[in-house]
């Protein structure tokens, strides 16, 4: 398994943006690729190396020869902000898979590519991951921050409270649920659509403060006759729990 460190000049962010790569290396030539690909988001104050630092995926995808792209979303919630040049939604939907499948032996076929993340970056995974699931086959969400309720309502005490953060983020507060910045919303129009779905699996830590709202949104799920996987063990939301959800997944829920 190689490591790589790559500066990608992205138009969608004005900028060049870093990310991290596990890429399976085929010393016994025995699948040279296209590989199977997992984009993979991290949370907010976190960055490109949060899941190299505190997470043993690269073990996980070394076992099943998956490369892991991992960008850098600052906190931004992986959505477009066209006014501050900081587009992270067709970053992560259109550029990047484009450019690591150009650089990169990575397989193009829809049911070949992930997307995934927790908590902001199990947001960004749900919302982009609907949105552009024509590209994405499997989408995962550990611990999501499905907080657009709690914004619109001012029902959070934690960095949802912050009215300025929050527009920074999502624009008008009071339209939040059901609009396009809405996962469930985006699963109903793609649902209506006729065209087939992500994969999607979903994770909530017993204790954590999200639990509610991942129910909320699996339930919904339900509602729309969309088919899911979703899994609660006790944990909080933190990377013990994480790491549990990430070997489950590659190791065991893949197959």
């Amino acid at each position: 398994m190689a490591f790589l460190q790559i500066d990608l000049k992205s138009k969608a962010l004005g900028r060049k943006a870093h990310l991290n790569v596990f890429l399976p290396v085929d010393v016994d030539n025995k699948q040279p690729g296209p590989y199977k690909t997992l984009y993979l988001l991290h949370g907010i104050f976190g960055n490109s190396s949060s899941w190299v630092t505190s997470s043993c995926v690269q073990r996980y995808a070394d076992a099943k020869h998956l490369c892991v792209v991992m960008p850098d979303g600052e906190n931004g919630f992986y959505t477009d902000h066209p006014d501050y040049m900081n587009n992270f939604s067709r970053y992560v939907g259109e550029e990047l898979v484009q450019a690591t499948r150009e650089m990169l032996p990575l397989s193009d076929k829809r049911e070949d590519t992930m997307l995934g993340g927790f908590s902001m970056g199990g947001y960004g995974a749900l919302y982009n991951g609907l949105k552009y699931a024509d590209t994405f086959g499997t989408v995962i969400a550990f611990s999501a921050a499905l907080i657009l309720e709690s914004v619109q309502n001012r029902t959070s005490d934690g960095p949802a409270a912050n009215d300025g953060y929050m527009k920074a983020m999502f624009g008008d507060l009071q339209h939040l649920v059901g609009s396009d910045l809405d996962p469930l919303h985006l699963a109903e129009v793609r649902k209506a659509s006729g065209k087939p779905m992500p994969k999607l699996y979903l994770s909530c830590g017993e204790q954590d403060g999200l639990l509610d709202a991942n129910i909320r949104f699996k339930d919904g799920l339900t509602r729309l006759g969309v088919d899911y996987t979703f899994r609660t063990t006790p944990g909080g939301h933190d990377w013990d729990f994480w790491e549990q959800e990430i070997r489950h997944v590659i190791l065991d829920w893949m197959e």
